[in-house]
């Protein structure tokens, strides 16, 4: 049995993504836990973060020593973050005494996984900063305009400018796509084919602006007859799918609203380019949507690159056993 010990953390239900990563673990033998972000804990008696145990119907307390500490593992995999940053910086505080009072001597740092949560910034997980990131990376990515929804309105309620202007006015004009810079799977992509359409959605959308803190982007509407998902691990592109929409009114091909999956390839120019992406947003376990202009493969865009990918429709589409690469993976990092 592989001696590596690796931890699994997630909010919110166990999906069938993390039990397939679990089944896989335990058909190679690798020691792995998934751990609800709720299970975690602390003691100021003890400065310890630790992992609550299991309790048979949460009726009776365990003793601390029937608790883990998250020093105990050699890789840590965050496969979300989402609403858990706190309990993922308690962990960061725990296992690193650097920037921690909570060290007492027995430092092991463990590995961890994505990278961009080592730098505890909420922010680097957004859709907008990666648009910012790519950019100065010299990666190509749909041109971008953040702001309040009512500014990005403003933006496209211009007049067009004269062609022969520097930049002047409006940047591009209908169709234009509005998407949520913290969405994904598709939750949160709009399409407006026009300034009353756009309106429209504004005023839809700014609930959520105004109550929940979300926030958008308007971009730019790239006509394609599809995109890729490249599912990249560390340096690796470990395959390529293509997904295309199957119905004249949905403009999105992702596989969660009905989109179709096929295995593909690409140039591996294109390819190292994903690789880069990735990187660049500080994910090393991640899924890169590219997409072309003039649909060819000559012009690549990415589109974003995605945490914690869901993996159903590329297992579909490649026959790639996802969840097995993924154990691998994190083993590899130990070593």
């Amino acid at each position: 049995m592989n001696k590596t010990k690796i931890a699994v953390f997630f909010g919110g239900k166990i999906s069938q993504h993390l039990v397939l990563v679990k089944k896989a673990a335990k058909k190679l033998g690798v020691s792995l836990d998934l751990i609800s972000y709720n299970k975690i804990c602390f003691d100021t008696d003890r400065r310890d973060i630790l992992i609550r145990p299991n309790f048979a119907g949460e009726s009776r307390i365990k003793q601390f020593d029937d608790y883990r500490d998250v020093n105990d593992y050699d890789v840590l995999f965050f496969r979300t973050t989402g609403k858990h940053w706190e309990e993922v910086d308690l962990i960061l505080n725990r296992i690193n005494p650097s920037k921690s009072p909570l060290d007492r001597g027995d430092f092991k740092k463990p590995i961890i996984v994505d990278p961009l949560v080592e730098h505890g910034k909420p922010s680097m997980a957004c859709k907008a900063w990666q648009m910012l990131a790519l950019t100065a990376a010299g990666i190509e990515v749909p041109k971008t305009t953040y702001g309040s929804l009512w500014y990005l309105y403003e933006q496209m309620a211009k007049p067009f400018p004269d062609p022969s202007l520097d930049r002047a006015g409006r940047k591009f004009d209908f169709p234009i796509i509005i998407k949520g810079s913290g969405g994904d799977r598709g939750t949160r992509v709009f399409k407006a084919d026009n300034l009353e359409q756009l309106e429209k959605l504004v005023r839809d959308l700014r609930k959520s602006e105004t109550e929940e803190g979300r926030r958008y982007m308007l971009q730019e509407f790239i006509p394609n007859d599809g995109d890729f998902r490249v599912l990249v691990l560390g340096e690796k592109v470990l395959g390529v799918m293509k997904r295309s929409s199957q119905s004249v009114a949905e403009f999105k091909n992702n596989y969660s609203v009905g989109g179709k999956v096929e295995v593909a390839d690409l140039p591996e120019e294109v390819k190292k380019i994903a690789v880069k992406a990735a990187k660049v947003c500080g994910l090393a376990v991640a899924g890169v949507d590219v997409a072309f202009r003039d649909f060819d493969l000559k012009k690549p865009v990415i589109w974003e690159v995605n945490k914690g990918p869901q993996f159903k429709g590329f297992m579909k589409a490649t026959g790639i056993d996802v969840p097995a690469e993924i154990v691998k993976f994190l083993v590899s990092l130990k070593k």
